[in-house]
């Protein structure tokens, strides 16, 4: 008996962390500190186990729902750039059947009315082209999951189909004439009109890129090289539609003409590089640089040449030797090519797209799989731990229980050391998951702050943005109004930008804005905001900072700005630029940041007014 009491108090020591007392022949259980006798705790081991068990699969749930929420979310953007994509087709066949209708139009208005019938019969065909490619195009806006954008795009196409029959209508009004009484204004603005119409889808059809960029960047590359190719078709068949009137009377190119042709050969010889870059630099197919290839040889080799001869005949007497349908049966086959490098890209973008998406479902459903064999491994685990463990220590609990109440329960004993070592091999999977999901979670950190960089900074300048700006100007404002300090905003613009980039192109314009974004750089405090907030327009925002600081400032920053040569090539002398500055503060304006961004503003464009490269305050509220 003394034997049993022994291993007795051994046992309720070892489970229940109570000592136990002789007391005469028996022995009681009594708690360390106050020796009052033990007391079964509320909450027993299998309790703990089973709330444990339903927590983890709970997490184990909300870790499943979480990567599959993840993944379908990819997958959804994914179909919906797929769904762009096609749309996208649908709106450059539009354009490009509406560029098309310029050829038998040209031909009709260049043509006598009773000798043109043919002509005319072209052009029905190919408004009867151009109709059911806007059909479908309209169509595909079903796609689209706000009912305001798809109401906003469907508003678009009905303007379009005004404008059109408009467009139409003059051209049938002008081709109704006898071809002597056509004069050649009229003959532009008939051709005008037709080319206006390719003017309105740009909207639309740049919002669909853009967002096809977005929802997938894997494709953006041939997706911007597809739109290049279908401007470069436009571009081409406005270069052919601009000797229309010349050829309808068989007279010389005017001035005017030959500046507008200049121009437009050189706009296609500028995308003609932007889509060489991307053909040779982007890693296209096979199919894609073969199309390139055939556009090299047909337009830019026989088209090309047919325009010399035009211009040649238009410097010269005029006799041009054929009539503008002539003309355009000639010109308009060369320039399928373009055509089909533009489907080629299409084509291309569409395939990876869906290539992407069939990748993302075999990854979501490997993913949805390995999760699925993690709960259940986490599940066979419990299910082992109850056996092994926590039944054993329940029968020694209740064994323990009737040694107190002096009956007898045979106890089975685990193999202790086998369980204790699967529980810490577990913990040790466990942790090392834990780790694993804790370093895709610092990932995915990094990345979304990296998103939000991006989405909050200018990508030419590095400024921030117009958002950015309006978030960071609104907090400071905020300081100044609690705490009673002056701020001084100055709204910057670039004297004759356009000038710029007309005369020495894009390239140059981009070089002048970074040079701008860099004295800003050097010449704010620490403290100070500055942006570019679009177009060729900055903003700064002085922080502790009066009138006349704030005028001292501007006029540093305007002379710096004036004084600084800009290098933009070999060829070109280094430009200067100059700026006009509006300028307001609020200790007379106050702190509402809408309020001085408008008083800025009509300081900036008095200043323009006033003669530009100078600083204008704004008017006393």
């Amino acid at each position: 008996m003394r034997e049993n009491d022994g291993l007795y108090r051994i046992l309720v020591r070892m489970f229940t962390g109570a000592r136990v007392v002789a007391r005469g022949r028996g022995a009681v259980p009594v708690n360390r500190s106050s020796k009052m006798i033990f007391k079964r705790r509320s909450v027993s081991l299998a309790g703990w186990f089973w709330l444990i068990s339903a927590a983890l699969s709970i997490m184990a749930l909300l870790v499943l729902l979480r990567l599959s929420f993840v993944d379908w979310r990819e997958v959804r953007r994914t179909e919906v750039a797929v769904a762009m994509i096609k749309q996208l087709r649908l709106g450059l066949a539009a354009v490009e059947m509406t560029s098309r209708e310029r050829g038998p139009a040209n031909g009709v208005l260049g043509a006598d009315a009773q000798s043109s019938e043919a002509l005319r019969e072209a052009l029905a065909q190919a408004r009867e082209r151009t109709d059911q490619a806007f059909a479908a195009y309209a169509k595909g806006f079903d796609f689209i999951p706000d009912p305001a954008r798809r109401q906003a795009a469907k508003q678009q196409m009905a303007n379009f189909q005004v404008a059109l029959r408009q467009a139409r209508g003059r051209v049938d009004a002008l081709s109704a004439l006898p071809l002597s009484q056509r004069e050649a204004a009229d003959i532009k603005g008939a051709v005008d009109g037709m080319v206006a119409l390719v003017r309105m889808l740009r909207p639309v059809i740049m919002v669909l890129t853009d967002r096809i960029q977005q929802n997938l960047p894997a494709v953006s590359a041939t997706a911007v090289g597809a739109l290049l190719a279908s401007e470069l078709r436009e571009t081409t068949g406005q270069l052919g539609s601009l000797f229309t009137p010349a050829l309808s009377h068989q007279t010389p190119l005017s001035e005017d003409e030959r500046m507008a042709i200049a121009h437009m050969r050189g706009r296609i010889e500028q995308l003609r590089t932007l889509l060489s870059a991307r053909v040779q630099i982007g890693g296209v197919q096979p199919a894609a640089a073969r199309a390139h290839e055939r556009l090299e040889h047909d337009y830019f080799g026989r088209a090309e040449g047919l325009i010399q001869q035009m211009l040649q005949a238009g410097r010269t007497d005029g006799h041009y030797g054929l009539s503008p349908a002539e003309f355009a049966a000639r010109y308009v086959p060369d320039m399928g090519a373009i055509v089909d490098v533009r489907n080629a890209l299409l084509d291309e973008s569409l395939a990876r797209g869906q290539a992407l998406r069939s990748e993302q479902y075999r990854t979501m459903a490997v993913m949805l799989t390995m999760t699925g064999l993690n709960i259940a491994l986490i599940a066979w685990g419990l299910i082992l731990l109850h056996r092994r463990v926590i039944r054993p220590l329940t029968h020694a609990a209740q064994a323990l229980d009737a040694m107190k109440h002096d009956r007898c329960m045979e106890l089975r004993v685990p193999n202790t050391g086998d369980e204790i070592s699967a529980v810490l091999d577990g913990i040790a999977a466990l942790q090392a998951q834990q780790r694993q999901r804790a370093d895709l979670e610092a990932e995915r950190d990094k990345l979304i702050e990296r998103l939000r960089v991006q989405s909050s900074t200018d990508f030419l300048t590095a400024l921030p943005n117009r958002r950015a700006f309006f978030e960071a100007a609104e907090a400071e404002i905020a300081r100044a109004r609690r705490h009673g300090f002056g701020l001084v905003l100055l709204l910057l613009d670039v004297d004759h930008f356009k000038r710029i980039n007309d005369g020495l192109g894009h390239g140059a314009g981009d070089l002048a804005l970074v040079s701008i974004s860099t004295v800003l750089r050097q010449s704010m405090r620490q403290g100070d905001i500055a942006a570019r907030i679009g177009g060729e327009e900055f903003v700064v925002l002085l922080s502790h900072c009066e009138r006349e600081d704030g005028l001292r400032f501007a006029e540093r920053l305007r002379h710096t700005v004036a004084t600084t040569p800009v290098e933009v090539g070999a060829g070109h002398p280094p430009l200067r630029m100059t700026v006009s500055i509006g300028l307001v503060d609020t200790a007379s304006q106050g702190l509402e940041l809408d309020a001085l961004m408008k008083q800025a503003d009509r300081a900036m464009y008095r200043a323009k007014a006033g003669g530009r490269d100078r600083i204008e305050l704004a008017e006393t509220a």
